[in-house]
């Protein structure tokens, strides 16, 4: 059975609208495991039917769009997150919660600029067995690695 694509546009928005109202459901009734059942079993639904679309998905200025989009989303998200992270710093003092917030933020920002650049130097071919981005990437978990041991010591040992 083959699809076009207004068909698997509409397929696709029935299956979102669905998997919206059980997500809902399920967060009002506590439920957080069963959302991600839901969502994985909807991803591999999606998946399975769009290798049935017949004709084409997208072209190439969707995909240069798509880049420069993304692209602006990761400056825009790193920003406000800094800025709201140095803005919970400084009002720790009132709430301790705050703190937890601004590490939150700090972790979420170096996680999502790692990965940012392990994908990149992925796209752009980059040679794993390069020695410089192999020692490079090393640093960085490194770091992170002792980041997150030290995030675990201070929050949840303490």
């Amino acid at each position: 059975m083959e699809l076009t694509l207004k068909q698997y546009n509409t397929i696709r928005l029935i299956i979102v609208f669905i998997l919206a109202m059980f997500i809902g459901n399920m967060i009002v009734l506590k439920n957080y495991f069963l959302p991600l059942i839901l969502i994985a079993v909807a991803s591999i639904l999606l998946f399975s039917l769009r290798k049935k679309v017949k004709g084409v998905l997208a072209d190439e200025r969707d995909y240069e769009l798509g880049g420069k989009s993304a692209l602006l989303a990761m400056q825009i998200y790193s920003w406000t997150a800094v800025v709201a992270m140095f803005v919970f710093l400084a009002f720790s003092d009132i709430n301790p919660v705050y703190s937890a917030i601004a590490q939150t933020l700090s972790f979420s920002v170096c996680y999502f600029m790692l990965l940012y650049s392990v994908i990149f130097s992925y796209y752009n071919k980059k040679n794993l067995k390069d020695r410089r981005f192999v020692l490079t990437a090393f640093i960085l978990a490194f770091f992170l690695a002792i980041y997150l041991i030290a995030g675990i010591y201070v929050f949840i040992l303490k």
